[in-house]
């Protein structure tokens, strides 16, 4: 289970870093752009430009630490010092004075294109998600439905020797499943339908009494009891061991 769930959820987490990179270039886009052009940098203009919310803006620590970064860059261009750059060396932002408006329009484009694939492969993939989902519950409302319309069988293990004494056997599951290990005579509660396997060495295993739906045959050196879903009730079926001479 968890290597499946890894394995479906895989796609999702990368398209959600995919989704967390494209708005971070993004903005970084929207910053450059208004320190070239000498625009002031409020928090408003940049969510209306680059279609981000505010949220991110003041919340994200990165987008927050960009934004800081872009004021102060801003503030110190307007004060007509030039920007130094030890300054540039310390921040993402890419401030090119040479980067003609045209370029930066496009360049700005091209990020808003991205940003808004990344969106639409991340809705595809919840969306198959989401119907995996779907099939994941209709299937454990089916099994769960399946269970319950199983009545309640249990198996009576009826050593048939006179000598009584040490009589182990064990019982196991059509997947291979280790269900019961038996000593003596006993009684088996949670029972459904299908295969098991019985073994004792020695003993053989065979039906008290016919019942409709149920049969018991030897296979190798094991006896194979099958329950059908024609078992209706509640019952408990009595299971004979026979000393094998």
């Amino acid at each position: 289970m968890p290597k499946d769930h890894e394995r479906n959820t895989s796609p999702m987490l990368e398209a959600r870093q995919k989704i967390i990179q494209e708005k971070y270039n993004t903005l970084k886009t929207v910053l450059e752009d208004m320190i070239h052009n000498d625009e002031l940098i409020t928090a408003p203009r940049v969510c209306e430009l680059s279609g981000l919310s505010k949220s991110y803006l003041y919340h994200n620590e990165k987008a927050k630490k960009l934004f800081n970064e872009a004021k102060a860059l801003a503030e110190e261009k307007a004060s007509r010092i030039p920007i130094s750059s030890y300054t540039l060396e310390r921040t993402d932002l890419d401030v090119n004075p040479h980067m003609h408006h045209k370029d930066m329009l496009l360049q700005y484009e091209e990020i808003k294109r991205k940003l808004y694939e990344t969106y639409m492969i991340s809705f595809q993939l919840l969306k198959t998600e989401n119907n995996r989902l779907k099939g994941a519950i209709r299937t454990s409302r089916e099994k769960i439905k399946y269970l319950e319309s199983i009545p309640k069988i249990k198996l009576h293990i009826i050593p048939n020797c006179l000598n009584r004494g040490f009589l182990s056997y064990s019982i196991t599951t059509s997947k291979g499943k280790r269900l019961y290990n038996g000593i003596g005579e006993d009684t088996i509660k949670g029972i459904i339908w299908g295969t098991y396997t019985l073994f004792a060495r020695y003993f053989s295993f065979e039906l008290a009494a016919p019942i409709d739906g149920v049969t018991i045959e030897k296979k190798d050196d094991a006896y194979l009891l099958t329950i059908t879903d024609k078992v209706k009730e509640e019952i408990t079926i009595d299971i004979l061991m026979n000393v094998i001479d």
